[in-house]
């Protein structure tokens, strides 16, 4: 596995979106089990800005994404990887900001519960 550093850049943001029941369920992934880095192929770093919601119903993308830091500066390009990529609901996403995560050069689970829908410019 990498270090999430490999991956840092200004002015980007990468983007998850899946289907997590509650924050309980989200936080094991992405802390307890570390099921997240196993899946992604990268050690996050604990320091680094990232910021997630878990929603109790599936909501479109386009709405899960409002009230992110800065979100209104991504949430266009967001909304269109969701529909070219899927999915278009969702009830949790997770927001890396400074990072341009690059599948290419990890080891991605096709089946891991979150999926990668793209990194974007944000100011």
């Amino acid at each position: 596995m990498i270090s999430q550093s490999a991956f840092e850049i200004g002015g980007v943001v990468s983007i998850w979106v899946g289907d997590f029941v509650d924050d309980v369920q989200f936080d094991d992934y992405m802390n307890l089990s570390a099921g997240f880095e196993k899946d992604f192929g990268f050690i996050i770093d604990d320091r680094a800005v990232r910021e997630a919601v878990v929603e109790s119903a599936p909501k479109p993308v386009e709405e899960l994404v409002q009230g992110f830091s800065s979100w209104k500066s991504f949430a266009p390009a967001v909304a269109e990887a969701a529909r070219r990529v899927g999915p278009e609901r969702a009830t949790t996403m997770i927001v890396f900001y400074c990072v341009e995560f690059a599948p290419s050069r990890v080891r991605v689970n096709p089946n891991a519960p979150l999926k990668f829908i793209g990194a974007f410019p944000f100011s």
